[in-house]
């Protein structure tokens, strides 16, 4: 933390995967269903969470705020004030939980998208991430300028630090989202061969039944 905030955005931008792409997908499929049934409970929380977490209500929410937090003021706002730092945690970890869950929802009340529609709701949440990462790396002056002015770590330079930041926002980002759409293709897979082999053995069995009727 002390790292992200007083010296290397590049730390800044793992933190943030971290709070979006690695604990919000791991709490949302560890979770189990009566203690999320328990937590949503009330009548307006269970209505607003049914509203958030729809795949497109959730998408938007999800990679404006992202595209939001990236924003130059807003990111020298969060590093001044810990009340604002805290504020934009809180939101990108809702969000996220609310993006995650289309796809790792433990409940059938509020289920997760078929898989195809999964690796397509994936594959667009791949796609934001890209404008601030471009920024990022291919950017020629600090888009922070408030990171160039912290003491330098290890000698990284704040131009070194920042395109370090959008190489980790591009591909560790995208390696997360890619290798979870492998898992359900490749899960998707596996389920649609195990439901043909099961019509294979059912009309297997309507044919040695037919048979046994024919002899008879």
């Amino acid at each position: 933390h002390d790292l992200a905030e007083r010296a290397l955005f590049s730390v800044h931008m793992v933190q943030h995967m971290l709070f979006t792409l690695v604990a919000p997908p791991l709490l949302v499929a560890g979770t189990p269903p009566w203690m999320l049934r328990a937590i949503l409970r009330p009548r307006a929380l269970w209505a607003a969470w049914a509203f958030l977490t729809r795949p497109l209500v959730a998408m938007v929410a999800y990679n404006g705020l992202l595209l939001f937090t990236h924003w130059p003021t807003v990111v020298e706002a969060s590093v001044r004030s810990e009340l604002v730092h805290l504020g934009i945690h809180v939101l990108l970890f809702g969000s996220a939980l609310a993006m995650w869950w289309p796809v790792l929802s433990p409940l059938p009340e509020l289920p997760a998208l078929p898989a195809p529609a999964q690796l397509m709701y994936l594959f667009v949440q791949s796609i934001a991430p890209t404008v601030p990462a471009s920024f990022l790396t291919f950017g020629r002056t600090p888009l922070y300028p408030i990171y160039a002015t912290f003491p330098r770590v290890a000698g990284i330079s704040a131009m070194t630090d920042q395109t370090i930041a959008g190489l980790t926002m591009k591909l560790g980002g995208g390696a997360i989202l890619w290798a979870v759409m492998t898992a359900v293709f490749f899960r998707w897979f596996r389920e649609e061969r195990e439901e043909g082999w099961d019509a294979l053995r059912w009309h297997r069995v309507e044919r040695e039944v037919a048979r046994e009727l024919r002899r008879r």
